[in-house]
């Protein structure tokens, strides 16, 4: 079997300073790949910046022959976004890869996370892979072709104490869908991972055996492999999850169980057949939204038929 190669592919990953970031910038390097260094670098929290990280992952990448350029702007602004797009267009006049890395960390009770850290984590997490994908869309549309992977969480499952990191987490998930959906007729595909692994931001976790645990099993290293096969242009799927640590490679999917139909819908009748409703048993993987009503469709009045289009019309007026 062949090599996976990215001999004259670009890619950009953000927070490559440290961490998963920098495992992944280092092995798309060593794959042939030109590859912008992005680290704002901050601390865990996002306070801060300081060239230092994405300068020093870049040397490391040139000083093993590889070529790379580091890139300090944030990625949760707009205008940071594309400042970051732009260095790599200057540089190469291309992307091919985008890895959307950048993170930050933080926690505290609900009722106790005050709205800047919030509206920090989401703008960090969501709102920076949005910026820097946005930056990178017209680019990849008019090549045709693209490789985008974002970075969720397994936190996602459920996780008290850090409930603006979860849920920007889980903003990732429905943001890599959606866009999987509207880059497939353009070459471009869209994939998330949900990494375990030791990095800056488990560290902040306050159980020592734990995080030591993490040490051992799951270095960020052992992410990096299932990046670039997601960042390669013979990867199969869109729009697909995947967990990934310790070597261990498993989808991630949203499903859909046949559940209860009431007829008269009433509280009574969903509460006698709740146990049906819970159950997985026979559930299905749809690939989109319309695929998802459609699975209803056969219950709710369409006998089986496909619903009608819910787009179309849309930009009609």
């Amino acid at each position: 079997m062949s090599e996976v190669r990215f001999d004259d592919r670009v890619a950009i990953v953000t927070g490559a300073g440290g961490g998963l970031g920098r495992e992944h910038a280092l092995l798309l390097a060593r794959r042939g790949a030109k590859v912008l260094v992005n680290d704002f670098g901050g601390e865990a929290d996002g306070s801060g910046g300081s060239a230092t990280p994405a300068k020093r992952v870049a040397a490391e990448i040139e000083k093993a022959g590889g070529v790379a350029a580091a890139n300090t702007e944030t990625v949760d602004t707009p205008a940071g976004g594309r400042a970051i797009v732009e260095q790599a267009m200057d540089l190469w006049g291309r992307v091919d890869v985008l890895v959307n890395n950048a993170g930050i960390a933080g926690g505290g009770p609900f009722h106790e996370i005050p709205p800047e850290r919030v509206a920090k984590m989401i703008g960090v997490h969501v709102e920076g892979s949005y910026n820097v994908g946005r930056a990178a869309w017209p680019v990849m549309l008019e090549r045709g072709y693209g490789r985008v992977v974002n970075t969720s969480s397994g936190s996602v499952f459920g996780t008290p104490g850090t409930i603006h990191y979860v849920t920007a987490k889980a903003g990732i998930i429905g943001f890599t869908r959606a866009l999987a959906q509207e880059g497939a007729p353009a070459g471009i595909k869209v994939n998330a991972i949900m990494p375990v692994a030791y990095s800056r931001l488990t560290a902040a976790v306050p159980a020592e055996d734990f995080k030591a645990w993490l040490r051992e099993h799951y270095g960020p290293e052992r992410v990096a492999p299932f990046v670039a096969w997601l960042a390669h242009e013979d990867v199969p799927c869109t729009g697909e999850l995947f967990t990934v640590g310790g070597g261990r490679a498993a989808r991630v999917f949203l499903g859909v169980a046949p559940g209860h139909t009431a007829s008269p819908a009433t509280p009574e009748a969903y509460r006698d057949h709740f146990d049906e409703v819970m159950s997985p048993e026979g559930y299905a993987i749809p690939a989109s939204a319309m695929e998802e009503v459609a699975l209803n469709s056969g219950e709710i009045g369409w006998k089986g038929a496909a619903p009608p289009d819910m787009h179309k019309g849309a930009d009609a007026g």
